[in-house]
């Protein structure tokens, strides 16, 4: 695999479709990130954090999940639910592009939005904004 800006980030992404996470991954192993694992919603995702406390450079997290969405767990998240991962970056992804998830990705400290399905340059830009990296 040949070396990326991103290819040292290890990313949790939060998605209940398969192909939609099928998809993600693809376009993410397209920009050559190192290393991405999921969670199905956000109670999985906490469940993980808490007790496998993976290295987690990023979050990709869908809004709309069954059990927790993406508000919930990014709320928790910033709230110390698990401190570790307090203030890491976190994108958001959904299926719908309103001024009210723009808003309240704001409120919640969010460091990107993007719409399904994500383009890889998009997707690539909103990393490199989160991550800090320069081009």
């Amino acid at each position: 695999m040949k070396q990326t800006a991103f290819s040292s980030v290890n990313m949790l992404v939060l998605e209940d479709e398969d192909f939609a996470a099928s998809f993600i991954g693809r376009v993410l192993d397209t920009l050559g990130v190192g290393k991405v694992i999921t969670a199905v919603n956000g109670v999985a995702a906490l469940d993980m954090l808490e007790h496998d406390r993976p290295d987690t450079d990023i979050f990709l997290c869908d809004l709309e999940m069954p059990e927790m969405g993406g508000y919930e767990f990014v709320r928790r998240i910033r709230y110390g639910a698990v401190p570790k991962y307090k203030d890491i970056p976190i994108l958001v992804l959904t299926g719908g592009d309103t001024e009210k998830n723009v808003k309240k990705s704001r409120t919640h400290r969010i460091n990107g939005f993007i719409v399904k399905p994500p383009k890889a340059v998009e997707l690539e830009h909103h990393l490199r904004g989160a991550l800090g990296l320069q081009k």
